[in-house]
């Protein structure tokens, strides 16, 4: 089932139509397809609606503004992702969920909030609405309250990735995305593969070292402490860890990759239009 219209674009962000990309390409639409619906990224200035549109096997909602419009009203911003397993809800998938939330660098206002799922995305999206219409903040979006019918706060992935924000902000944060994965690999710098082997054997960037993550401390005269590190897992819970870690071990220039080797995959994919070989990864994992 699909569910596009002309201008799908205007109502998200590059990591997004990243996904809306992949998901037409392996539904058997030619690159001059996809190109004609993903090239218009016009619209009016977003009203306060929650859109939401199906993709096959995906559902992906938008609210508010994207970085696109921000960066032309020259707004200061920041955009923070999460991906996370789909565990609350009514019906959790335990599926992975793409969330962004986009808010006012000063006042961290909630400015709007892109999202891609293969269900549980309207309680969300109403949720970023009913905060925006209040002019609501961070603080509001950490403790509201998304299924109101737990008997009990049971944090949602909107909560967490608000709580992640504000222990960032106390922080000076070294975290790169994944898009820029091409500018490490052109400057040789050390990649750190933090997922199991047989994850890395299924996809991996091309020169990274593997090293799970529970081979971390026994294996650590072998990791360089003179160089940088940048590193993955599969969706940057594991690698978050793994810098923590290596910190404390007395390895200063660590730095995650945000979003991990799902957020990697994506964006490759678009950009290589499915093609592996001239690809900086060896297969792409999007799961």
């Amino acid at each position: 089932m699909i569910d596009v219209i002309d201008n799908i674009s205007a109502y998200f962000d590059n990591d997004l139509i990243n996904i809306i990309y992949k998901d037409l390409k392996m539904n058997g639409f030619s690159d001059e397809e996809i190109e004609k619906i993903l090239k218009d990224k016009n619209r009016d200035l977003p009203m306060m609606e929650v859109n939401i549109f199906q993709l096959n096997r995906y559902k992906l909602g938008s609210i508010g503004f994207t970085s696109r419009e921000l960066e032309n009203l020259k707004i200061d911003f920041v955009e923070e992702k999460l991906l996370s397993n789909d565990y609350n809800g009514d019906k959790p998938t335990n599926k992975i969920v793409y969330l962004k939330v986009l808010f006012d660098k000063g006042s961290k206002k909630i400015l709007g909030c892109q999202i891609a799922n293969e269900k549980n995305i309207e309680a969300r999206l109403n949720a970023i609405k009913s905060i925006i219409e209040k002019g609501g903040d961070l603080k509001d979006l950490v403790k509201y309250k998304v299924n109101p019918t737990d008997n009990e706060w049971n944090p949602d992935i909107l909560n967490i990735l608000a709580l992640n924000v504000m222990a960032k902000s106390e922080k000076i944060s070294t975290d790169i995305e994944a898009k820029d994965i091409e500018n490490l690999l052109k400057n040789k710098e050390f990649l750190l593969d933090v997922r199991e082997d047989y994850e890395y054997q299924n996809g991996h960037i091309k020169g990274a070292v593997n090293l799970p993550l529970r081979e971390i401390l026994s294996q650590k005269d072998t990791l360089p402490k003179d160089r940088d590190i940048y590193v993955y897992c599969r969706s940057a819970h594991r690698s978050a860890d793994a810098v923590n870690f290596l910190k404390s071990l007395g390895f200063d220039k660590v730095h995650n990759i945000e979003g991990g080797f799902i957020d990697i995959s994506f964006n490759e994919y678009h950009k290589d239009k499915g093609n592996l070989e001239n690809s900086i990864v060896t297969n792409y994992n999007f799961d």
